[in-house]
């Protein structure tokens, strides 16, 4: 590796992990309150920071890399989504711009070391948040307490216990791809590499169902717990095909679309259903009610305020418009499609077990979750490279 590329891996590198650090300090720690709390001055500051610097380096490489024309029109087609926004018609956030830099530039580093650098820069942040909450750091006004049913439900310095869920998740997540680049994951039969392997999922089982109790990221755990048992007898199962990921994909977002956008308070089934996603499917028929959704945009629609959609397809839709919720699909469906180039099966399911985390959740765009979607890219790089 020449002296270029490794600035280049540095800076990608680093940005990420400027990326990582500011947005979980802004974004899911206690300093973002559910209680709409504003946020301290010094922690915008730092978050404006962090992007500004995530920004300037993702453009610096972007220059760096730009040697081929699909490149330079993904970027003209991104600058006038922007200039687009800018101006009221609105079909990208800064999550897909963070995300599209990350896919654009992503020749610039190894998968194997961009994996290892994510987990290792997860744990870091999760103990930083633990170690400011225990130690009384966030002030008392920001700490969080959700009530389900008699139990209260502690975020542990996370700003709700969803994102304290989808966070763990994700680590789990990391140190499967982790697992999968060192090779351990195809040989779950010799003990070391089982031990840990229980290790993870016990944890992650205890913090989905016993500490979170955040359902969408149980559902997305249970999917990848009964997906990822065949590797334990046989280490060489093949990626599916691109066309299922795809399919399942659009039948998640097809029938989440249709489902609010019928729902009937006076029927006993959509009652039912409405009770068993925590009363989402009123407040997403809420929403459409009030904001709807075009091409663009065009609404003054804001998560939370004062409505909130916890549907990622649903989500899209009005926040995005059609324009945005068809970027968002293309993205996605390629993860597939680079999965499969890669014959990478854990990969591979966990696509598809988040597609279900979906549905009762609009994060799959989060800062903190755009790690599978990157990883695909990386994966696809690194078997050009070989040829």
């Amino acid at each position: 590796m020449d002296t270029i590329d490794i600035i280049k891996q540095r800076l990608y590198l680093f940005s990420y992990i400027v990326l990582m650090a500011t947005s979980m300090l802004y974004m899911y720690s206690e300093f973002n309150s559910v209680d709409q709390l504003p946020e301290p001055g010094y922690v915008k500051m730092i978050w404006w920071a962090g992007i500004a610097v995530f920004l300037v380096a993702q453009a610096t490489l972007l220059l760096l890399n730009i040697n081929d024309r699909l490149k330079m029109s993904c970027l003209i087609i991104l600058a006038g989504l922007f200039l687009l926004d800018m101006i009221g018609f609105k079909s990208i956030n800064f999550q897909i711009i963070c995300l599209s830099f990350l896919i654009m530039n992503s020749e610039s580093i190894s998968f194997k070391k961009f994996i290892k650098v994510d987990f290792v820069t997860r744990l870091v942040c999760i103990a930083s948040v633990l170690i400011m909450f225990f130690c009384g750091i966030f002030p008392s006004q920001y700490d969080v307490y959700v009530p389900r049913g008699d139990t209260i439900r502690s975020s542990l310095g996370f700003n709700h216990p969803n994102s304290f869920g989808g966070y763990c998740l994700y680590i789990l997540i990391s140190f499967l791809l982790f697992f999968y680049s060192t090779g351990r994951l195809q040989n779950l039969k010799k003990i070391s590499n089982l031990f840990w392997f229980l290790l993870m999922f016990i944890t992650g089982f205890f913090i989905e169902f016993v500490y979170a109790d955040s359902r969408s990221s149980q559902v997305a755990f249970i999917l990848m717990v009964l997906l990822i048992i065949p590797l334990v007898f046989n280490k060489n199962i093949k990626s599916f095909k691109p066309l299922l990921g795809i399919f399942i994909l659009l039948i998640m977002t097809l029938t989440s679309v249709m489902v609010v956008f019928y729902y009937d308070q006076f029927s006993t089934f959509f009652v039912k259903l409405n009770d068993l996603t925590s009363n989402r499917l009123f407040l997403q028929n809420e929403a459409f009610k009030v904001f709807g959704f075009n091409l663009f945009n065009v609404s003054d629609f804001a998560q939370g305020n004062p409505i909130w959609v916890d549907n990622q397809y649903v989500y899209n839709l009005i926040s995005t418009g059609i324009i945005g919720s068809l970027i968002y699909t293309y993205i996605y469906a390629k993860s597939f499609v680079n999965a499969h180039k890669a014959n990478c099966y854990i990969l591979y399911i966990v696509l598809i077990a988040l597609i279900f985390k979906g549905s009762f959740e609009s994060t799959l765009i989060d800062y903190y979750a755009l790690l599978p979607i990157i990883c695909s890219f990386f994966m696809v790089n690194k078997i050009s490279m070989k040829q």
